[in-house]
This record gives C-alpha cells, sequence and structure tokens, in this order.
C-alpha cells in the first residue's frame, strides 16, 4: 500500500463517519451542546490530521467533479 492509497482510504472513511454522525435524515433525541461541540473538535482533529499526513507524505489528490 502506497501512502497515497493510505491517505485515501483514510479520507473515505473520515467522510463515511462525517456523514454518518451528521445524517439529516434521522428522527433521534436532541444532544448535549457541549457533547456536540466535542464531537465537532474532534472531527476537526481528525481533518487536521489527515492534512498533516497529505502534505508529511506529498499526497497529491485531486477533487472529485
Amino acid at each position: 500500500m502506497t501512502a497515497t492509497e493510505k491517505y485515501l482510504a483514510m479520507n473515505n472513511e473520515f467522510c463515511r463517519l462525517r456523514d454518518a454522525i451528521f445524517n439529516p435524515n434521522v428522527v433521534e433525541a436532541d444532544e448535549d451542546e457541549q457533547v456536540q461541540q466535542n464531537v465537532m473538535m474532534a472531527m476537526s482533529v481528525l481533518n487536521q490530521y489527515l492534512d498533516y499526513y497529505k502534505d508529511l507524505n506529498k499526497v497529491k489528490s485531486r477533487e472529485k467533479k
């Protein structure tokens, strides 16, 4: 597995997690504001790691069109 393949796999899983957490088509109980903020901070840290990994390993990716 190359660094690019690993990055793409991590990014795809991150997107799946993000979409599952923030799925608007689910009827569910309201969450505590503090918990929501903690989740947003955790997602931000994961996103920062993906950016760091991409830069560190000089991964070149392109946006889907």
